[in-house]
């Protein structure tokens, strides 16, 4: 064989796998298609029987949705109406789903082999918010899968119900995922009463201070006030993360008879705590918190001194002369921190303006 003979060879079998390719490419693209196409297109019919909120058709749609693809379908046409639809059009669709035959299968795939089945199946069982769901997902938290646990996780929030919060704040206790995974779906209205008994009651050896920590987070994540008269009890815990996590929280939730305690707060030896009592202080708009302030201004933690200049200049006008004064301070430190908040005073009231 000549050299141009195997050159046209080469080019020959080079540009045929080029067209194969191509055809390759372009057959996934056109099923691709075809999938969304018929997506929407379920997502369409799904939603125009859901939000209507006739149980028996709804009990129908879940029927007839057997394959994964139609599952997935259901699950995300019912995220979508979430946020939408009044609370008893949506309870009609948790109605539907159970009187279908759909949660005995979804229950059966809970323990299949496949991650994907698994998370899928919960995924679909706890987007009714049917508080059924909850012991179904619950032992999920601890599937060896990360992303299953994920979506138990979430499942549990969605159903928000006390049963929901007290299996969440176990799986937090028990370290099944990161704390913050778990404390960003524990932090809403629906879980505080759960976590103010926990607290009451003590969160026991198995999460200690830890787990003190993460609820306080949590609480103040809520911003239900109900949350401010245990996270000042927590403020006297032996832990610096629980102090510093009630501290913080307090800035959301607290108010006016939350004060002293924060007040108080600013005299420990944790410069963290002081820190975080300050920024609470002015976020409160606690007007008895001027003194104290000031005299932070002259703290030895810098974090300290910035918190409690802004907290002064939160305060209004109080605050305001505070930091004027300060600008005389001896304490050069304080007169920065105070000139920074007055320019920064300045420039809100121009904007204002």
């Amino acid at each position: 064989m000549s050299v141009i003979d195997g050159l046209i060879l080469l080019v020959g079998s080079s540009l045929l796998l080029w067209v194969v390719l191509l055809g390759l490419a372009v057959g996934r693209k056109l099923r691709r298609d075809r999938r969304e196409s018929r997506s929407v297109g379920r997502r369409a019919r799904y939603a125009g029987v859901l939000v209507r909120g006739d149980v028996a058709a709804i009990a129908n749609v879940f029927d007839a949705a057997e394959d994964s693809e139609a599952r997935a379908d259901l699950a995300v046409t019912i995220d979508l109406l979430y946020r939408t639809l009044p609370r008893e059009r949506f309870e009609a669709i948790g109605r539907g789903m159970e009187a279908s035959s759909s949660p005995p299968k979804l229950i059966a795939d809970l323990g299949s082999r496949r991650a994907i089945t698994r998370a899928r199946a919960a995924f679909l069982l706890s987007r009714p918010g049917t508080a059924a769901a909850a012991e179904e997902i619950a032992p999920l938290l601890r599937d060896p899968d990360a992303d299953v646990r994920l979506v138990a996780c979430a499942g549990l929030a969605r159903v928000a119900t006390p049963r929901a919060a007290e299996l969440l704040i176990d799986g937090l206790a028990q370290k099944v995922l990161p704390a913050e995974r778990i404390i960003e779906r524990l932090g809403a209205p629906w879980a505080v009463r759960t976590i103010v008994a926990r607290l009451d009651g003590g969160v026991g050896e198995e999460g200690g201070a830890e787990l003190e920590a993460s609820l306080a987070r949590a609480l103040g994540l809520s911003g239900d006030p109900r949350g401010a008269a245990p996270l000042t009890a927590l403020l006297d815990s032996d832990s610096v993360e629980v102090e510093i996590s009630a501290a913080r929280s307090l800035g959301r939730v607290g108010d006016d008879a939350c004060a002293p305690a924060l007040i108080a707060a600013l005299s420990s030896d944790v410069w963290a705590v002081r820190a975080q009592a300050a920024k609470s202080l002015g976020k409160l708009g606690a007007a008895a918190a001027v003194e104290p302030l000031e005299r932070c201004l002259s703290d030895r933690a810098w974090w300290v001194r910035a918190n409690a200049a802004r907290a002064l200049r939160e305060l209004g006008k109080p605050g305001i002369e505070a930091l004027h004064r300060a600008v005389e301070h001896e304490d050069r430190y304080a007169a920065d921190r105070a000139r920074e908040q007055l320019a920064l005073q300045a420039v809100i009231e121009e904007v204002a303006a």
